[in-house]
């Protein structure tokens, strides 16, 4: 409530008297908003450690299956003659592969030649030109908008049973050097492409580059076509991309790179996780003396500590992921791209073992955590309930501080009023007696 200017009558600051008598009676208030604040830190706080978790879960998810960790790559000795790629359900191994022949698309190319591509008429109106491949077939039939070079270009281009077919424009260099080219989009001898109608045989196709299978030997099988330079089914997970003839050796095996980023953005998010913890829990933090914080270190300790029946490796230590006196992780890459070299699977099984590997148990730990009757939702249900209670009271407070201004305010008023009156009567007084 404002208060009013006041000191008219005796002359005397009733504003400033209330303002100071006032300001004692905040002091409570002070203190209840303080604490308010108090709590809304912590809110923050843990909203903060909860993204935290939430952050290191999906990181551990990242590594929870085999599949996350079906990280391959191939390796070629002879990239001239192809390249590969892989996805998950790729396997280790070696193969010597020959390729005999690549796949080829059919050319054809018009014996007829124009000396321009817009102007002079290639045919007749009504001449027809047809495509066939296999049971697909389109026909472009000449009129008085197409019947150009270009026009018949584009016509094919755009047709709409087109189910694979470009049509373009040579220029040979002589007088009359203009000539269609047709292009089957798909190579492989499947992919060839028929010419008929009245247009074929006037403008007289000859094909230049006959449709083709690609020819290859793997692993001493021979007679393996395929209709494209990309093949994908005859190595599981790997798909080959041919680039011309000749045998190379292609090597399939765990991407150490790949595998040791997951293990970096688990050991980043959990550090940053402990990295908050350690700010917010420490001498002077938000958190200081919340003891939920220590029963969050300590559950996904329990973790650390504990190890697994996976194998070859039962604690993340041996692979290089080691805990540290401050709480965070540290990664050896070295020593973790070594395990994966040498014992993959059960680098795998150390961290998605069913029963007790890593991931599956972090997860369960940071599911009862983050769950809705965990501790970080009891913890911030507990701030919630007393930020309610001390609102209510703050409320209740300002309520009566508002009615005790008023109070003071006409009181002193009043004061004013009558010593101004007195003030004004003792005047008169004197005046009488001079």
């Amino acid at each position: 409530m404002a208060i009013t200017a006041a000191g008219i009558g005796s002359g005397i600051d009733v504003s400033s008297i209330v303002s100071q008598l006032m300001a004692i009676e905040r002091q409570p208030l002070d203190a209840l908003n303080q604490s308010r604040s108090q709590y809304n830190a912590q809110l923050s706080a843990y909203g903060k450690i909860k993204s935290d978790l939430a952050a290191f879960q999906t990181a551990v998810q990242a590594m929870q299956y085999s599949t996350s960790f079906a990280l391959y790559g191939a390796t070629s000795s002879n990239t001239s003659v192809l390249s590969a790629s892989t996805d998950t359900t790729a396997l280790s191994g070696t193969h010597s592969i020959t390729v005999n022949s690549l796949a080829q698309a059919q050319i054809q190319v018009a014996a007829t030649g124009f000396a321009d591509t817009g102007t002079t008429a290639v045919g007749a109106v009504g001449d027809t030109l047809t495509f066939t491949t296999g049971s697909n077939t389109f026909t472009v039939t000449l009129d008085s908008t197409n019947n150009t070079l270009q026009g018949l270009q584009n016509a094919i281009n755009s047709a709409a049973g087109n189910y694979g077919i470009t049509a373009s424009i040579l220029n040979d260099g002589t007088a009359n050097g203009n000539r269609l080219v047709i292009t089957a989009n798909s190579s492989g001898t499947a992919n060839a492409v028929t010419l008929s109608g009245t247009l074929a045989t006037s403008l007289s196709f000859a094909t230049t580059q006959a449709a083709a299978n690609a020819s290859l030997t793997v692993d001493g099988v021979t007679g393996i076509t395929k209709s494209s330079n990309t093949i994908s089914d005859v190595l599981q997970g790997v798909t080959l991309n041919l680039q011309g003839t000749g045998t190379t050796t292609l090597t399939v095996q765990a991407d150490t790179t790949a595998v040791t980023g997951l293990v970096n953005k688990f050991v980043s998010a959990y550090n940053a996780l402990q990295s908050d913890i350690s700010s917010l829990h420490g001498k002077g933090g938000t958190l200081e003396a919340d003891n939920t914080i220590l029963t969050i270190n300590s559950v996904l300790g329990n973790v650390f500590n504990s190890g697994t029946s996976s194998g070859l490796y039962n604690y993340l230590s041996q692979v290089g992921i080691s805990l540290q006196k401050d709480g965070t992780l540290s990664l050896d890459s070295a020593a973790f791209s070594s395990a994966v070299s040498s014992h993959y699977s059960d680098v795998v099984s150390l961290f998605t073992n069913a029963t007790d590997g890593f991931s599956n148990r972090f997860n369960t730990a940071l599911n009862g955590l983050l769950q809705s009757n965990g501790i970080v939702t009891a913890a911030t249900d507990g701030i919630n309930a007393n930020l309610s209670l001390l609102q209510t009271r703050i409320d209740q407070m300002q309520t009566r501080l508002d009615q005790t201004q008023q109070s003071l305010q006409a009181q002193y008023s009043a004061l004013d009023a009558l010593l101004g009156t007195m003030q004004s009567s003792a005047n008169f007084l004197l005046s009488q007696l001079r």
